[in-house]
């Protein structure tokens, strides 16, 4: 299904604006990392608000502080989640593809360190969680469901993952990674936002859900010894998890419907 003229609009106006917003922070990485200015975390940190605050412009100026409001109130938005269930893949889909590409770097004849709980892992997710939002209240609380609604869950969810990676890659870039580490990543971060949409319909479209589902990129890998520079372990590998997210992803679409990524058909997909 082509998106029409007005969602088309929808997505220009995010995305223009969104980048003029990101350009600075991809400058003051890009310098950062040439050594020509010194390299302030803060502002690196400081970018992944960079969705809300595309966000908010763009819903004040279209329905004024009440739509600020209500789309803010969607962080704690918590009681959308009726089947509780759906908690459990929000804390295991993510230690389970990342201990596949673990796995695998054992079997290759890698020797990384054995996994080691420490408090820096509970600690690091739910300081991430904070962080998260200003991702989610974008990709998920702005994006998402207009896409969706118009286009189907799993079309949507690629465009939106597009969008994503897209912004991303820049900072992936400008920080050192070789244009092949960057587009396994793409892929990778691409194919996890069926993944995230997957799990958003099916908790009751929660943004809260995707607060909890999103610090899972960062902080697991705190199981391991981690680059005090890229805050990944010496194992870690796109491609790996660009090819597992990708495999998720084929199966949800396949038993969950790609319309919606709701209608499980395991036991009726031949009426």
């Amino acid at each position: 299904m082509k998106p029409d003229e007005s969602l088309k609009k929808f997505l220009w106006q995010f995305c223009l604006l969104e980048l003029l917003i990101s350009i600075p922070f991809w400058v003051q990485v890009a310098l950062s990392n040439a050594g020509v200015i010194p390299n302030f975390q803060m502002l690196n940190a400081l970018w992944s608000t960079t969705p809300t605050i595309t966000t908010l412009i763009l819903v004040f100026r279209k329905s004024g502080k009440e739509g600020v409001k209500a789309i803010i109130k969607r962080c704690l938005d918590y009681s959308r989640t009726k089947n509780k269930l759906w908690y459990l893949p929000i804390f295991t889909i993510w230690p389970f593809i990342i201990f596949i590409m673990y796995e695998v770097a054992v079997l290759s004849g890698q020797k990384p360190p054995s996994p080691t709980f420490t408090w820096i892992v509970p600690v690091a997710y739910f300081l991430m969680i904070f962080g998260v939002y200003f991702e989610e209240l974008g990709w998920t609380g702005y994006l998402i469901d207009p896409l969706q609604d118009k286009l189907g869950a799993l079309y949507g969810a690629v465009i939106v993952g597009i969008i994503w990676a897209s912004f991303h890659a820049p900072v992936w870039y400008f920080s050192g990674w070789s244009l092949e580490w960057c587009a396994w990543q793409w892929i990778y971060v691409v194919a996890s936002r069926v993944i995230f949409v997957w799990i958003y319909n099916n908790a009751g479209r929660s943004l809260f859900a995707m607060a909890l589902l999103h610090p899972a990129f960062g902080s697991y890998y705190y199981l391991w010894p981690v680059s005090q520079n890229t805050g990944i372990p010496s194992f870690y590998d796109p491609r790996v998890l660009a090819l597992t997210t990708i495999v998720i992803a084929f199966i949800v679409a396949f038993f969950w419907g790609a319309k919606t990524l709701t209608q499980f058909r395991l036991f009726n997909r031949h009426k």
